[in-house]
C-alpha cells in the first residue's frame, strides 16, 4: 500500500506568500486514518481561500482572472467579496482604492486618454462615452453590479462621499478622457444615491414589520 505522497512549494513573493501548495498522488484504496489525514490536508488548504481572494481582487487581480485561475465559480467569487463588505459593518465605507478597482474593471473595455505620458495621438481615436451614454443610464448599469453594491457607497448609514469618488477615478490607469472621468464621477454619485435610498427604504420597512410584531405581542399578552 503506497501512502498519499504530498510535494510542498517554498513560499513566494505577494499573495503566494499566503497559500502553500502541495500536490497530492492518491492510490485506489486508502485506509480510514489516510483519508482522514487527506481531509485534514485539503480543508487546511482551502481554510484561506476566501481571504486569498479578496487580497488577490484588492491587488488588482479581475475576478474573471481570478475565476479562470482557480475555477471558483463567479457567483461565488460576488459572493465572498460582497460578504467581506458587509461584515466590515454599517459605518466603513470602501476606501478608494476598492473603488478605483471596481471602475478599472467596469471601465475594462473604455477608450482611453490618448496623450497620457506624452503619448501619440492616434489619427482615428475612439469617441469619449461621455458622447455615448447619459450618467444616469451609467448609474443604472453601477446600480446592478454586484460589485458596486459590495462598495456601500450609499448606505442607510452613510452619504455618497463625492471626493472619495473623484478620487477613486484619479487612480485610473491609464487615464479615462476628461470628460469621462467626469461621467464616473457624476454616475457613481447617482448610483450611491440610489443604493442610499433602496436602503433606507429597507430599513424603513423592517422597522414597520418590528413595529407591527411588537403591537401584536403587546395585545396577546393583554
Amino acid at each position: 500500500m503506497r501512502f498519499a505522497q504530498y510535494r510542498h512549494q517554498p513560499r513566494l513573493l505577494g499573495l503566494q506568500r499566503s497559500l502553500l501548495s502541495c500536490s497530492i498522488c492518491y492510490v485506489d484504496q486508502l485506509t480510514r486514518d489516510q483519508a482522514e489525514r487527506e481531509l485534514v490536508a485539503w480543508a487546511t488548504a482551502n481554510a484561506c481561500r476566501d481571504e486569498v481572494i479578496r487580497a488577490a481582487y484588492r491587488a488588482g487581480v479581475a475576478k474573471n482572472r481570478i475565476h479562470t485561475i482557480t475555477g471558483i465559480a463567479r457567483t461565488t467569487i460576488d459572493r465572498i467579496l460582497e460578504e467581506h463588505t458587509v461584515r466590515r459593518g454599517f459605518m466603513q465605507m470602501a476606501t478608494r482604492e476598492e473603488v478605483a478597482q471596481f471602475l478599472q474593471e467596469f471601465t475594462r473595455d473604455w477608450p482611453r486618454d490618448p496623450t497620457w505620458q506624452g503619448g501619440p495621438f492616434p489619427f482615428r481615436p475612439r469617441p469619449a462615452m461621455a458622447y455615448q451614454i447619459s450618467a444616469e443610464d451609467l448609474a443604472g448599469q453601477m446600480f446592478e453590479a454586484v460589485g458596486f453594491r459590495a462598495l456601500r457607497l450609499g448606505s442607510w448609514l452613510n452619504t455618497p462621499d463625492g471626493e472619495l469618488m473623484a478620487a477613486a477615478v484619479e487612480l485610473l490607469t491609464p487615464p479615462p478622457y476628461e470628460v469621462d472621468a467626469k461621467l464616473l464621477v457624476d454616475a457613481l454619485k447617482i448610483a450611491a444615491t440610489r443604493q442610499r435610498s433602496a436602503e433606507l427604504e429597507k430599513a424603513v420597512g423592517i422597522g414597520v414589520v418590528a413595529t407591527i410584531g411588537a403591537v401584536l405581542l403587546s395585545g396577546s399578552r393583554s
